[in-house]
């Protein structure tokens, strides 16, 4: 064994692994293409390095009329890639100098088609062993030059020109260390190889070629790229990992958990913290449908619905939700994120954080029923005040009932009794027992405890049962209350009993307003009108003192009162149920006398207009 079997075998080895690793490395990057044309390239050399040695041991003219072409062909396919290569990988370059450098040696490469001779002999007339140092031997060509030759000295000259060109634009964009490294070590690998298989070729050297030796200078290229890329990394990696440590440290603090969805591969990335939150390990491998599965069933719709919203509109992620916990606890999650997008516009990814807001629920569902209590303590207060004019009120059909019962025995008495007048007396008791029924059932609702129910409701009915509630105490305290007809306006979506509570409240409020006042302003208005294409308003007019103007913007804050046995919370209330209803309340003095209340209500659509009129 001498130093030439074991050189160039070396030579093709370490072209054949860094082409293998450069194809591993293109192979898991996006940007991939210069690196798999480098890799081809390197390949290609290891391939030609065989044929070399193949050379140093061929014996026959015939054999070398066999390799020779080969070889012609990788050294134009290794040229090719290169240019390739050198154009992707600095993104710049004269692309006349690139076709050129194909170009020549593609038309001296068709000297190889024509039998008996190739692109560098004419004719091949022997072969000639030569000693070198060592002891080692090999065989050269012998021949007839081919004048086709020139052809591929040409290519190389154009293409180190292109590979200069490429350098200097690379250089003057800031990326001197690649212009100076690749690039340089690109011309070094053309310019040895050209020059020595040139004195080859003519005779003046009795050596093998060294092409492949001289691609070496590419390999120590690369590979310090590569060590480069590798090293940094590895920094980036570490780093990574630190700010991953920080983000997971600030996020565990604040209790949120990291989420990513890669819409692409359905495989969704999530901290310990977001697992935890939805019941799932640190091992299991997540998907969008595992995740739905983990939403409590009634709210996996809505939580579906937010996911195309943003997928279609690009606006960010934002719902709260549900999650089944599989201990039986139901945990209250709020989700917000963020769609990434493609060049074409196409979502590709949604990054986001969760959070446990099962606190803040629990604590919301406490105050709201704190909020329906004191809606329903300020219902039974206002009833006391009405309590003794009700009481008034219904002393009359019940006192009607009994003047009637007392007739009908008189009646009974006779022989025969008379049968029409008892008929009408039970007529009168029917009809007084639904009057103080009708008064009883509105007392009933009242002060009954209910959430908001919507539905259409008349205007008109709404402004009568108050008016209905109301007028005794009106005329118990020598009030005029009037109430304008509603009818004709469109219905109101809202709540029966609680709209009802909000009239009686500022009907009463008015009331005490003018308890006071001169027997000709003792009055009071109801009145409603269309306010636009889609609301109502209802406005409660008094002719009493009015609001100091210093204290019009703290009527409706709470425990705010300008009564001496105020509670301060009935308009606070009004304001809370009108607003629930998409309604807005607001007070003001009147030019004259008084203060006038409004507030309006949300029109409902005209077919649920007719049906509630009809009603």
């Amino acid at each position: 064994m001498t130093w030439i079997t074991v050189a160039w075998p070396m030579v093709a080895a370490a072209c054949l692994t860094l082409g293998l690793i450069e194809l591993r490395i293109a192979l898991a990057q996006r940007a991939r293409t210069a690196r798999i044309l480098f890799s081809l390239s390197a390949l290609t050399m290891a391939a030609f390095a065989g044929m070399e040695l193949a050379l140093l041991r061929v014996d026959t003219v015939a054999n070398v009329e066999v390799l020779l072409p080969l070889m012609d062909i990788a050294v134009g396919a290794v040229i090719a890639l290169l240019t390739a290569f050198i154009w992707v990988y600095f993104g710049t370059g004269n692309k006349w100098l690139a076709l050129g450098t194909i170009a020549l040696y593609a038309i001296g490469a068709a000297a190889d088609l024509v039998p008996g001779s190739d692109m560098t002999y004419q004719s091949i007339t022997g072969v000639r062993t030569i000693e070198t140092f060592g002891g080692a031997t090999f065989n050269v060509v012998e021949g007839v030059p081919n004048p086709w030759n020139v052809l591929p000295y040409l290519s190389a000259l154009v293409f180190i020109a292109f590979v200069t060109d490429a350098s200097v634009r690379l250089w003057r964009r800031g990326g001197r260390r690649r212009a100076l490294v690749v690039g340089g070590s690109v011309v070094i690998f053309t310019l040895t190889a050209g020059i020595h298989s040139a004195l080859v070729e003519t005779g003046i050297l009795r050596t093998p070629y060294l092409f492949s030796w001289a691609y070496i200078a590419i390999l120590l290229a690369m590979a310090s790229e590569l060590n480069s890329d590798v090293l940094a990394a590895a920094r980036i990696a570490v780093q990574l990992r630190d700010s991953e440590r920080r983000m997971d440290l600030a996020s565990e603090a604040a209790g949120l958990g990291m989420w990513a969805w890669d819409i692409l591969n359905d495989t969704v990335w999530a901290t310990s913290r977001a697992r935890s939150l939805f019941g799932f390990s640190e091992s299991e491998t997540l998907s969008l449908e595992k995740l739905m599965n983990a939403v409590h069933p009634d709210d996996r719709e809505m939580r579906r619905r937010a996911l195309e919203t943003t997928l279609a509109s690009g606006k960010d992620y934002e719902v709260e939700y549900r999650v089944s916990l599989a201990d039986g606890q139901i945990c209250w999650i709020a989700s917000r994120g963020r769609v990434e997008r493609d060049a074409n516009g196409k979502p590709i990814r949604i990054r986001g954080v969760v959070l446990d807001v099962s606190k803040r629920r629990g604590t919301e569902m406490e105050l709201q029923q704190l909020h329906n209590q004191l809606i329903h303590t300020s219902r039974v207060t206002m009833m006391g005040q009405l309590a003794s004019a009700l009481a008034h009120e219904l002393n009359q059909p019940l006192g009607a009932i009994l003047r009637n019962a007392e007739a009908a025995e008189i009646f009974l008495q006779h022989d025969p009794p008379d049968l029409d007048e008892l008929r009408a007396i039970l007529a009168d008791i029917r009809k007084d027992d639904q009057r103080a029924g009708d008064v009883i059932e509105r007392l009933r609702a009242l002060l009954k405890r209910r959430s908001i129910q919507t539905r259409a409701l008349a205007v008109s009915d709404l402004l009568s049962n108050a008016a209905t509630l109301t007028r005794a105490d009106a005329v118990a305290r020598h009030i005029t209350l009037e109430i304008e007809d509603a009818t004709g306006l469109p219905a109101v979506m809202g709540d029966r009993v609680h709209l009802q509570q909000v009239l009686l409240n500022l009907i009463i409020n008015a009331m005490d307003a003018v308890d006071g006042a001169p027997a000709e302003r003792r009055r009071v208005v109801v009145r409603a009108r269309r306010f636009d294409a889609h609301a109502v308003e209802v406005e409660v007019s008094d002719c009493g003192h009015g609001i100091p103007s210093e204290k019009l913007s703290q009527v409706f804050e709470p425990f705010y009162t300008t009564k001496e046995n105020g509670t301060g919370i009935g308009l606070p209330i009004s304001r809370t149920i009108v607003e629930a209803h998409g309604g807005r309340i607001r007070a003001g003095n009147n030019a004259d006398h008084g203060a006038t209340f409004r507030f309006t209500l949300p029109a409902a659509e005209e077919s649920v207009t007719a049906e509630a009129t009809a009603t």
